[in-house]
């Protein structure tokens, strides 16, 4: 599940894309004609930037954590949840210990509160300005537009989160089965519409696997399927899902940036293979593969999960014939 205690910048887990929310933030600061613009997290441990514009005259950059008792201006809209707009902070007393405004200057702040899908605080949306500010409603209804696109995409995650908890694993192996992997992909496929990632299919097949059980027995036959497991593990990024379809047939669904890549992630899965059942004194084996690009517009997944499988047989059937 997505820990609300844990920061999101830390989670390797996490299917967020950091580029599309600072295009976000970006977005935010460009059109407040304003200095600093920020997504702040919230935790136990404090508030910590998450995603900070990328402009030279914002003095936090992302990353950085400010302990959770300081008197800042997220504090306050976590703690009431509600939006904050304060014109001119160093007339208020309220901020005479607000280390923003008479350690780095600032005067205007405007923020809302941002949530995980559970309703719980994840942080602020904000802006932040030099001089005093005044915001027209249009420009109230904007940041609260922006803030919901965010929160849209914490619910997307929310829900991927919850799919990998469920009872859709393979017993031998632990990937996800045929109907954890379709499931996740799926909420995969969204998610990478939603943030512009572009993402590849590859179906694996592990070469005269029935010749294998019959000379060295399904014991050594079911090790080599749980090392070819582990070693897709290791290969691919906690990002990617990765599944045993049945049998002998895997498949991992990866975000890639550019079609070359999948090359370079099977001769490594190749390699890490290779390496671990010469360790552990088991049988060498190969594996066929086929690779789909999803079309963001066209595919669904059954469509591309064919079309791979398909790929894959006619990579098997050129590899037989190259031996013949």
């Amino acid at each position: 599940m997505l820990d609300s205690e844990q920061w999101l910048l830390e989670n390797n887990n996490s299917l967020v894309s950091l580029q599309k929310w600072q295009q976000t933030v970006d977005l935010l600061a460009e059109l407040f004609h304003a200095p600093a613009g920020f997504l702040v997290q919230h935790t136990p441990m404090g508030y910590q930037v998450t995603i900070s514009s990328d402009q030279e005259s914002n003095p936090y950059p992302a990353g950085i954590i400010i302990e959770p008792d300081v008197n800042i201006f997220c504090r306050k809209i976590v703690e009431t949840r509600q939006e904050l707009y304060v014109k001119n902070a160093p007339i208020d007393p309220c901020w005479d210990t607000n280390p923003e405004v008479h350690n780095d200057g600032f005067v205007s702040y405007l923020g809302v509160p941002v949530y995980w899908p559970d309703g719980k605080p994840f942080g602020t949306f904000c802006v932040m300005d030099y001089k005093e500010t005044d915001y027209q409603e249009s420009y109230l209804k904007l940041i609260r537009q922006l803030k919901d696109i965010l929160e849209s995409d914490l619910e997307i995650l929310g829900a991927y989160e919850k799919l990998k908890q469920l009872a859709l694993t393979d017993d031998l192996t632990t990937l996800y089965n045929r109907r954890g992997f379709s499931m996740l992909a799926e909420q995969r496929i969204l998610l990478a519409k939603r943030m512009k990632q572009e993402l590849n299919l590859l179906y694996l097949d592990i070469d005269n696997f029935k010749q294998l059980n019959d000379q060295y027995s399904h014991s050594i036959g079911d090790k080599v399927l749980c090392q070819f497991a582990d070693s897709m593990l290791e290969t691919f990024r906690g990002s990617d899902i990765v599944g045993r379809l049945g049998g002998d047939e895997f498949c991992a669904l990866i975000a890639i940036d550019e079609a070359s890549d999948v090359s370079v992630i099977t001769q490594r899965l190749k390699k890490h293979l290779h390496q671990q059942l010469s360790a552990k004194e088991l049988p060498n084996i190969d594996f066929s593969f086929g690779s789909m690009c999803l079309d963001q517009e066209e595919l669904n997944f059954s469509q591309v999960l064919h079309y791979a499988d398909e790929n894959m047989y006619h990579h098997k059937k050129s590899k037989k014939q190259q031996a013949s």
